[in-house]
């Protein structure tokens, strides 16, 4: 009878309970890509504890080595949300992966018009078509292979002029950021450099000159990748109420990408943004 007892009680304690029995769900992944002197994971902390708490899911943060090294993160499964610049979403766009796009920070007019692309170059080359006729003796300074205003916009322009980066100049380097790539052409160790407006309006170092200003450039929307565990169509509503239910998801997106100026929430991207993958990115 003991013996028979102890076989029931032995039985009982190997079935594990039905809470525990319950397998925690994956954590969602929202990621994005360093920047030098931007704190990207706390800029997007917020971002990622709003999606978790609207959906009372766990979440953790990534940051990823660039735009490019993001988006195939997110092409392998190892992200989920992903705020790119606009050359990684372009890159994610293009591909025949079924990402989905996310609103994007709506920027204020003003402000928008300001994120422009410009080439400056050393004094002596402002006249027009010396950039051309001296383009084998000069060394050019791109901010990154993943930029957008220090990388493929300016690239496109020199492309029209005849000019590829990699072949029409003496010297191709990457300054790894924008006031990098203006000092470069300041000190003397570059005679063109391609970087963001805004950091040359506010610098206007001696001795540089503006060759070209490209026309205002949009921010990247934010990107999902859609599976079964991942409602990016619910991410969407969410952000777009994010404004009121979270301000300071913005606010933290905000001191991360100087060009979402002063955005206040999120808004639905243009059709033209959306079809805008077929451009020429590689610089």
């Amino acid at each position: 009878m003991t013996r028979t007892f102890l076989v029931v009680v032995l039985s009982l304690l190997s079935v594990v309970p039905a809470w525990a029995q319950k397998v925690q769900p994956r954590p969602w992944v929202i990621a994005t890509y360093a920047y030098p002197q931007r704190d990207r994971a706390v800029a997007i902390q917020p971002l990622a504890d709003y999606l978790g708490l609207r959906a009372r899911h766990p979440v953790q943060v990534r940051l990823f080595d660039s735009p490019t090294a993001l988006v195939d993160a997110l092409r392998r499964g190892e992200a989920d949300v992903a705020v790119p610049n606009l050359h990684g979403y372009l890159q994610a766009r293009r591909a025949n992966e079924p990402l989905t796009t996310l609103p994007v920070p709506q920027v204020p007019a003003l402000q928008a018009d300001r994120y422009r692309a410009v080439l400056v170059a050393r004094t002596g080359l402002e006249a027009a078509g010396e950039l051309e006729r001296q383009a084998r003796t000069l060394r050019l300074v791109l901010v990154g292979r993943d930029s957008a205003s220090g990388g493929f916009v300016p690239v496109r322009e020199l492309r029209r002029r005849g000019l590829e980066p990699a072949k029409a100049f003496a010297h191709l380097a990457y300054a790894g950021s924008h006031a990098a790539a203006l000092e470069a052409v300041a000190s003397g160790q570059a005679d063109v450099a391609a970087l963001a407006a805004d950091v040359y309006d506010a610098g206007h170092p001696a001795g540089v000159v503006e060759l070209w200003r490209s026309e205002p450039i949009p921010p990247g929307p934010l990107l999902c990748r859609p599976a079964a565990d991942v409602p990016c169509q619910q991410f969407a509503a969410w952000l777009l109420e994010a404004h009121d239910e979270a301000p300071a998801v913005m606010a933290a997106l905000r001191a991360g990408w100087p060009e979402f100026g002063d955005a206040q929430r999120f808004t639905v991207p243009a059709q033209g943004l959306v079809d805008a993958a077929g451009m020429q990115l590689e610089p």
